[in-house]
């Protein structure tokens, strides 16, 4: 067993599991039953995905489908050693109703990433300049009274300032729940170390992505636990040590990094960590305990 916790902030596992008639028990995702056996403790959050092709309401209605096949098949496996948490990736399913903040958190969600691709309801994506709509604002002030952490993995640039802006009149956290560093891979969806630096003042965090084309530019090389580690080093260089954590983005991509096949696979990167002398304790913050004392003190 490796007696390492982990703690990862990003996988479309359930959504994957519904879409494909899966249990829990496959052999076919990144993340299952059976890949999280040697770990001591494993918590995860699993997000359900709003869809472009799906009109708003259909993604409304396809959250609960994929939340009753995650009720049956993944939170039904809750345990001291297996710890479910429930998210909203993207979030044209509120088609501007503010009440469904409310049900989603009666539903047990614990974080929504605000946009996916293009503009919804909230506002622009990553691929856009658009910043928050109007709705967009009072949702996220809605999400601070509720507690539901506000995502910005996706976000265009214009819309992570202007979410920051609210957490800070609000004095609330912004979590980037699977987001690398433009400064070492130049895209979009990576965030400038001046993001991550106010992501930081508001107490909030960033999900280490294992998306390839966010780790490395593809065209002139392979993504590889290496490339994972230099988004990590250069998080810690910008003072990141209690803000960065795993958000893997497992069964959200179409290819893994060289090493990694699977949540099982963790360990590999553990092992990497430990040979280029990382503490036992900065590792520990890094896996487990960044992200579990994050959603202790804002939620519970």
């Amino acid at each position: 067993m490796i007696t390492i916790k982990i703690f990862d902030t990003h996988c479309d596992t359930a959504y994957y599991m519904q879409e494909a008639g899966l249990g829990f028990d496959n052999q076919e995702t990144h993340v299952s039953k059976q890949r999280l056996e040697n770990y001591e403790v494993f918590e995860q959050m699993f997000a359900i995905w709003s869809c472009p092709r799906r009109t708003p309401e259909e993604c409304w209605e396809h959250f609960h489908e994929v939340k009753k096949h995650f009720d049956r098949e993944i939170y039904s496996q809750k345990s001291d050693r297996f710890i479910p948490h429930l998210a909203v990736e993207g979030c044209s399913l509120l088609n501007s109703d503010l009440s469904r903040i409310d049900a989603l958190k009666n539903y047990g969600v614990r974080m929504m990433t605000l946009v996916w691709k293009d503009e919804c309801c909230m506002g622009g994506a990553h691929n856009t300049n658009v910043g928050l709509t109007d709705f967009g604002k009072a949702a996220v002030e809605k999400m601070f009274e509720l507690n539901i952490v506000p995502d910005i993995s996706h976000a265009s640039d214009k819309m992570a300032y202007e979410t920051f802006e609210l957490a800070d009149k609000y004095n609330k956290p912004i979590f980037a729940s699977h987001s690398n560093l433009r400064k070492i891979t130049n895209h979009t969806r990576n965030m400038t170390d001046d993001m991550f630096l106010c992501l930081m003042k508001t107490g909030g965090m960033a999900g280490l992505n294992f998306c390839c084309d966010f780790l490395e530019d593809t065209d002139i090389k392979k993504a590889d636990i290496t490339s994972i580690i230099r988004h990590l080093e250069h998080y810690l260089e910008l003072g990141g040590e209690h803000n960065v954590c795993l958000g893997c983005d497992f069964d959200g991509i179409d290819e893994l990094p060289l090493g990694i096949d699977g949540v099982h696979s963790l360990g590999k990167l553990y092992e990497e960590l430990k040979k280029i002398n990382y503490s036992d304790a900065l590792i520990e913050n890094i896996f487990y305990n960044n992200a579990h004392s994050f959603f202790q003190s804002y939620i519970d």
